[in-house]
């Protein structure tokens, strides 16, 4: 598969000339090697560093990956490293996976502090694991503390990009969809769709994680017990709550049977360690938060997959795939509102007026008509200065009955406090697609946006 995006971080690569360090910080998949190897080429002499295998070995393996450069038989990464950055100043050195070094031989992190300030390396050292990462490199306590020149956080492809990728792979614009949905912007997965014929989303889906071996199943499992290390059941346990709609602390910690105080380290952990789960608030009069998985392969793990974990472990396969398939529409429903907030805030789906916010809202009323007195708009869209309003309902459903959709979502608006009496409000209702359109109804201002005018705001705003 051909290179995609990354523009911003090939302009860093580019105006840098002299020697430089940079970290590069990604979860596995996103693209890092690929995006180094991609823009230095031959330049570059890679070298990964796996975490089970001891110091010597590495080392030998790196000689045989590359003996046009009679590199020196060693026991130690400080004698090996000593050498490579005094011979070869002229390329780019890559520590791929640095993070493992932490399990190999942590006290190396301090040789390479000394030899990064006695030889000045054009360096680049990437990871997987965010936590570990992080401590690495931008705690003050570590030895590499200051000595990187940038640190890139690298993330998912944006939704634009994958749809070029899903036109040059010949999906059709449902497929790039859902395919997004489930497996977000990792370039990895759209990579095995090329190896496919005839490819079929719901086949694909449950060849990868369903049916055995359920390669990429084991594969995140094992990515997130590495991440989490010895307490990670913990962590499953929270993200699990968090899946099946528990999404506030209270909820949280009722479902663990534990006190609030018990959990809150493990939240904040999850948000600003891991950066795996993030903490909303409503739009407008924004004071009780909830929590929600960020990344889409993770929530689709955990709301669909290892819900049904125990299925598994009496190889009830069929019972297992029935159940997560039947968990589908609800995960990609929740998705669908997802994406087409990025789409809001790139400014593909544009509005009447320049919106100042963008984001859920719901709340708690008193009023019969709403189940447990709870109200909740999937979108909402404001702008203070000249008080204009919108709010959007989102169905991925096909044949929706955009009058009934509206009814609904007025009612939902009311309760919205805002400039209550000296607003102006637009309806969004976005579906696959509609039985009928319908423009503006009663005074009120309505849009109708199904998946062919979706396509249509990308082509446009890809030009």
């Amino acid at each position: 598969m051909k290179f995609y995006n990354r523009d911003k971080e090939i302009a860093i690569f580019s105006k840098i000339k002299k020697d430089f360090r940079i970290a590069i910080l990604g979860r596995r998949r996103v693209g890092k090697t690929r995006l180094v190897e991609h823009f230095y080429k031959s330049d570059a002499i890679v070298f990964f560093i796996p975490a089970e295998k001891i110091e010597k070995q590495i080392i030998e393996t790196w000689r045989e990956q590359y003996p046009e450069l009679h590199l020196p038989e060693s026991s130690t990464f400080e004698n090996f490293f000593s050498f490579v950055f005094f011979h070869y100043k002229d390329k780019i050195i890559f520590l791929d996976e640095i993070q493992n070094v932490i399990k190999v031989n942590k006290s190396f992190l301090f040789d390479l502090q000394r030899l990064i300030d006695k030889y000045k390396p054009k360096l680049i050292v990437t990871g997987s694991l965010i936590s570990p990462m992080k401590e690495i490199i931008q705690e003050y306590q570590s030895p590499l503390y200051g000595r990187f020149d940038y640190v890139i956080k690298l993330d998912e492809l944006s939704f634009k990009t994958v749809y070029i990728m899903g036109k040059d792979l010949q999906l059709k614009f449902e497929e790039i969809v859902l395919f997004y949905l489930f497996f977000g912007g990792i370039p990895k997965y759209y990579e095995l769709v090329e190896k496919i014929e005839p490819f079929i989303l719901e086949e694909f889906v449950a060849e990868m994680f369903i049916r055995y071996p359920r390669p990429l199943y084991e594969e995140v499992k094992m990515m997130l017990k590495e991440e989490f290390g010895s307490e990670y059941k913990m962590f499953f346990s929270i993200l699990s709550a968090i899946s099946q709609g528990k999404n506030k602390l209270s909820e949280i910690a009722t479902s663990l049977g534990l006190a609030e105080t018990k959990i809150t380290k493990y939240i904040a952990l999850l948000k600003d360690d891991f950066e795996i789960i993030t903490r909303t608030t409503p739009i407008i009069d924004g004071k009780k938060n909830i929590y929600q998985i960020k990344n889409h392969m993770f929530s689709f793990w955990f709301d669909t997959l290892w819900r049904y974990n125990n299925l598994l472990e009496i190889n009830a396969e069929k019972e297992f795939e029935e159940s997560v398939k039947q968990r589908f529409g609800n995960y990609l429903g929740v998705q669908f509102e997802n994406l087409l907030l990025e789409l809001i805030r790139d400014n593909v789906i544009q509005l009447p007026f320049n919106p100042e916010k963008i984001g859920k809202q719901w709340g708690k009323v008193n009023s019969e008509m709403l189940p447990n007195n709870q109200y909740e708009i999937d979108i909402v869209a404001f702008n203070e200065k000249n008080k204009k309003i919108a709010f959007f309902e989102c169905k991925l459903k096909q044949n929706v009955n955009a009058q009934k959709v509206l009814a609904d979502l007025q009612t939902k608006a009311q309760y919205v406090h805002w400039n209550i009496n000296n607003r102006t409000e637009y309806y969004f209702i976005i579906a696959k697609s509609f039985t009928k359109k319908i423009a503006a109804t009663n005074g009120a201002f309505v849009f109708c946006i199904d998946l062919i005018d979706i396509e249509n705001y990308l082509k446009k705003s890809i030009k």
